[in-house]
């Protein structure tokens, strides 16, 4: 670019960012900053994420595919999470997670290991086995990573909570319980896993202890999953969701 055009996208983006996330001024100013550079990867990304954010996401789509076109290693995997996280699309969710980790090895976004979003794609698609394979591999790696930390915190209380659901569904309602235990030794007011392990408990016969932590459950209902995106969407299996909790 020469320092002119610089200076002029440095100005467009800077006046996109004085704008609300959403506004339309904000999505012009950096469609005008892009006519100057139309391969910074990142400019496409800010047009997609608020759309995401607003539940459009097919309005987001193509900005998210250009965003990977200009710099595949940096948003491949961030497309591969909104596909898993926001707008549902687990199949390509996967084939992109694992081509990510063909070309550039196993990593982490949004705190948790390419794994674990592999595992949720695979629970949401009633692939269970699968889940939990993912699961696995997910648990192995960080602690693999994280050799000093005690298992509870090695491993990600939400990667114990969804193994204890994969058991869940699976029937393994003894390991479930074991798996949501692991959890709520780090969350320990978790609702959401405090309601499975009622579930795991009622399908085992243990009628009274149900009632126990389907009471406490209850009770926690406001501690639910507690990821930066909840108040967007829905994760898989959330019971107590933020989007229908008022105080």
């Amino acid at each position: 670019m020469s320092s002119e055009d610089s200076i002029k996208m440095d100005n467009y983006k800077n006046r996109a960012y004085e704008f609300d996330m959403y506004s339309q001024e904000r999505q012009l100013y950096l469609d005008s900053a892009l006519q100057i550079k139309p391969d910074e990867a990142y400019l496409w990304q800010q047009k997609a994420m608020p759309l995401y954010k607003a539940r459009k996401y097919s309005l987001g789509k193509p900005f998210l595919e250009k965003a990977v076109l200009y710099n595949q290693k940096k948003y491949l995997d961030y497309s591969a999470f909104m596909k898993c996280i926001f707008s549902k699309e687990y199949e390509e969710s996967i084939e992109e997670f694992k081509l990510m980790k063909e070309l550039y090895g196993d990593s982490y976004i949004m705190d948790h290991t390419y794994n674990f979003y592999l595992a949720l794609n695979y629970l949401q698609l009633n692939k269970f086995e699968e889940a939990k394979d993912f699961l696995l591999k997910s648990k192995a790696q960080q602690f693999a990573d994280f050799p000093e930390n005690p298992p509870e915190e090695g491993c990600h209380f939400l990667d114990w909570f969804y193994l204890g659901v994969v058991d869940y569904e699976l029937g393994n309602y003894n390991e479930a319980i074991e798996s949501f235990d692991m959890s709520l030794l780090v969350y320990t007011n978790f609702g959401d896993a405090m309601n499975f392990k009622a579930r795991c408990y009622y399908n085992i016969g243990n009628v009274e202890k149900a009632k126990e932590w389907i009471n406490l459950a209850n009770e926690n209902r406001f501690n639910t999953i507690n990821e930066d995106n909840v108040f967007y969407e829905i994760y898989p299996y959330q019971v107590y969701h933020k989007l229908i909790i008022t105080d």
